[in-house]
């Protein structure tokens, strides 16, 4: 008996030391070796707490507006962190440990040393600990090429490119790059960007630039106001801007950009695609040479995307205040963590903002699999590459698949000038570079261009990418960069050169997604008969993306009744009728049977509207049916009305276009 409980008490002391050994060696595979070694080499190191639960953001597709879905994203984002981090915090506090939470991406940044790991590590909800680096300036990895953009001499006029005339857009002060995308075509057309927020994520704005001042959100025309239009990520550690709290501009990278977005001085220097659009930033780019980040500041700049505040009120955060679009001319080489940047970045789309994203400079006249770094390298990012006027690849474009993930991803998503592009600088004048930081704000310029030819798509991230993909130029020629990349070539669209091509603003927005209406009705029917009035919805066989939730309102005069209709209503409240329509794919129309009576003479208008998500309300044509005057049978007469809606209207624009191309604009 006695060697039996020996035995079994031998038994229990092994297991539990098994136990034991179990579970420090899960503690210790939540700390990242990298982290390990640096906290053991220097005694603390900087890391990143990274959360087992991620919040679910699927509830924010079914929003209709972006301020709404930026509401559900940011509600759906505190609450996950607040639970999931509540014991992490208590530990952090009772350690005395320094720290910042985000919501963003369930993550909090913090300093310690292996003890501090170890007992985070301990702790269920906590995924993983990663190492950071969180200096404000560093020396770049050898090897390694950020977006360093080179400044060339400045471009003059060349042959005519395409359907315009170059010399004549340069004569007529508008840059070669916002000529070739055929942006003056659109703002002919009276869309300039008007109603629309573009953001720029990078080194900061000199917001007072002339080329900027007066499309900045927070200049009313006579005093400035930043609160909500700016954020210093580094705030009171910045050493170049003597004020966190007003825009500045260490490099000049952050103003180009944001002029090629907007830019316009009113004069001669038309530099920017969207000139009426609103522009607000965030700096989180610290270094005066290479445009520095760190990982930390990179989070707070989305995270303010999101719901930007006032200075020091980050509890007065408010996603109606959020940029429709945002341009992120930078890539993440200070040791990103993996998942940390890809949770930022679908937030951000889920929010119903669209984030475009430069390549970045790589390419080495030809290495494929060089779109390697975040933010550049996700699905969830709108990645451009550059050329130049001649629609030539430029030999630094960064080209796919995306190998870091193993993904084989396809990138770039398109393409726009990117060669020696003139835009504002942060010394109030304007400097000429080149790099793929300069094609993607002509992408975030042409966003706004046709959330300004149709609000209803302001929110709408995919929907927007499809009209820019599928309107783009894909005779883009190769002879600076590989013919194949991945397994496709210049002949396969989308492909990993330039993707679906150079973008074309003039053909987005003429294809944007549009209705037309068509209406009949008998102009007479005799007294106490029944008539038929139909309707036929269609979208224009031009157009690229299909229109959802096709919405026909009508209204029927006192006196008329409906007997049927060949769809019931989907709403109704007296007089009012509503009739929906799940789908409408370009070229394809709904057709809507009404069957109505009257037993009083009279003259009948029967009016209307139609929208969809995709498609702001327009009045539907009006059918005016005289009862008790005529012999006519229902559904007979001459009383018919066509086009209205949108189909008129888009053969205008067409119309209009096409003269301009001819006149050289």
């Amino acid at each position: 008996m006695k060697l039996q409980a020996a035995v079994m008490k031998l038994v229990v002391v092994l297991m539990l030391t098994a136990g034991f050994a179990s579970a420090q060696a899960a503690v210790s595979a939540k700390i990242e070796p990298a982290l390990l070694s640096a906290v053991q080499s220097a005694g603390q190191a900087d890391f990143l707490i990274w959360f087992e639960e991620q919040a679910d953001l699927s509830a924010a597709d079914a929003q209709k507006t972006r301020a709404d879905k930026g509401r559900v994203v940011m509600q759906a984002l505190r609450a996950t962190a607040e639970r999931s981090q509540a014991p992490v915090l208590a530990q952090l506090r009772a350690r005395g440990l320094e720290y910042r939470s985000y919501w963003i991406a369930n993550a909090i940044t913090a300093r310690g040393s292996l003890a501090d790991l170890q007992a985070l590590a301990a702790l269920a909800p906590v995924k993983q600990l990663y190492k950071i680096d969180n200096q404000l300036s560093r020396q770049l990895p050898a090897g390694i090429a950020r977006f360093v953009d080179t400044p060339r001499p400045a471009p003059r006029a060349k042959a005519a490119v395409g359907d315009f005339d170059l010399a004549k857009a340069l004569g007529d002060s508008v840059e070669p790059g916002v000529a070739l995308i055929r942006a003056p075509e659109v703002w002919a057309l009276g869309f300039k960007g008007q109603g629309v927020v573009v953001g720029d994520h990078d080194v900061g704005v000199q917001w007072d630039h002339p080329a900027l001042k007066n499309q900045y959100r927070g200049w009313d025309g006579s005093a400035a106001h930043h609160d909500y239009n700016w954020r210093n990520a580094f705030g009171a550690l910045d050493l170049f801007c003597t004020d966190p709290a007003v825009p500045c501009d260490s490099n000049g990278h952050g103003t180009h950009t944001t002029g090629t977005m907007v830019g316009w001085d009113g004069g001669s220097n038309q530099v920017g695609v969207a000139p009426e659009a609103k522009w607000i930033a965030c700096r989180s780019l610290l270094d005066p040479v290479l445009g520095v980040g760190t990982v930390p500041t990179y989070m707070d700049c989305m995270e303010w995307q999101i719901a930007p505040y006032p200075e020091g009120q980050a509890d007065a955060a408010d996603p109606a205040m959020a940029p429709d679009v945002v341009n992120n001319s930078w890539g993440c080489l200070e040791g990103c963590v993996p998942p940390m940047l890809q949770a930022t970045n679908d937030a951000i789309k889920a929010a119903g903002i669209v984030q475009v994203v430069s390549a970045g400079n790589d390419g080495n006249g030809g290495v494929c699999g060089t779109v390697a770094f975040p933010l550049a390298v996700y699905e969830s990012s709108f990645s451009v590459g550059a050329s130049d006027v001649g629609d030539e690849m430029a030999d630094f474009s960064s080209l796919g698949p995306v190998l870091t993930d193993l993904s084989l991803r396809t990138k770039p998503n398109v393409t726009a000038p990117g060669v020696d592009t003139r835009s504002a600088w942060n010394d109030g004048d304007y400097n000429t570079i080149s790099g793929t930081s300069m094609a993607g704000p002509h992408v975030a310029g042409l966003v706004a261009l046709i959330m300004s030819a149709e609000p209803r798509l302001i929110g709408r991230v995919d929907d927007i990418r499809a009209l820019i993909e599928r309107t783009a130029n894909p005779d883009v020629k190769t002879s600076n960069t590989a013919s194949t990349c991945g397994g496709t070539d210049a002949a396969t669209i989308p492909n990993n050169i330039f993707g679906y091509g150079r973008i074309d603003a003039a053909a987005a927005v003429l294809a944007r997604p549009q209705l037309s209406v068509q209406a009949t009705a008998p102009s007479s029917v005799a007294s106490g008969g029944s008539y038929t009035a139909v309707f036929k919805l269609s979208q224009p066989a031009s157009g690229k993306i299909d229109v959802s939730n096709a919405l026909l309102k009508l209204t029927l005069p006192s006196g008329l009744s409906l007997k049927s209709s060949s769809e019931a209503p989907s709403a109704s409240e007296g007089q009012a009728l509503s009739f929906s329509h799940a789908t409408l794919a370009p070229g394809e129309e709904w057709s809507l049977s009404l069957e109505l009576s009257s037993t009083q003479a009279g003259s009948y208008s029967l009016t209307g509207s139609t929208e969809a998500d995709q498609v702001s309300p327009a009045a539907a044509p009006t059918l005016v049916t005289a009862v008790g005057s005529g012999t006519g049978g229902g559904g007979s007469g001459g009383n018919e009305e066509s086009g209205g809606g949108a189909l008129g209207w888009a053969s205008l624009l067409l119309l209009a276009a096409s003269r301009l191309r001819r006149r050289g604009r």
